[in-house]
């Protein structure tokens, strides 16, 4: 086992190292306070207490306010029912919600 753990750090330190074309970053800012979120799902993640396995998460981009709840699985009325009572009610109507309805 010691043998296999040190070819594979010695193996790591001399691989050769990805370069991926640089892009510019685009920074994404706000005007005010809760105006603009951005929503993500994570998961599938090991099951916790009832079986949940996602997080809906939802990010103020001005100041980097979280919120989030889990999930056994997520519905379109979830995701509604999350931005009405976690976002709406608290914060307000937003200007923008960002998803980049990735995988």
């Amino acid at each position: 086992m010691r043998q296999l753990m040190s070819r594979n750090v010695t193996n790591a330190r001399h691989a050769p190292i990805p370069h991926a074309p640089s892009e510019t970053l685009k920074p994404i800012s706000s005007h005010w306070p809760f105006a603009q979120w951005g929503m993500n799902i994570v998961g599938p993640l090991p099951a916790a207490a009832a079986q949940k396995k996602f997080l809906l998460v939802a990010t103020n981009y001005f100041r980097k306010w979280v919120e989030v709840k889990a999930y056994a699985s997520i519905k379109d009325k979830d995701v509604t029912k999350f931005v009405w009572k976690n976002i709406i009610c608290r914060f307000g109507i937003p200007q923008t919600i960002i998803a980049d309805n990735g995988p």
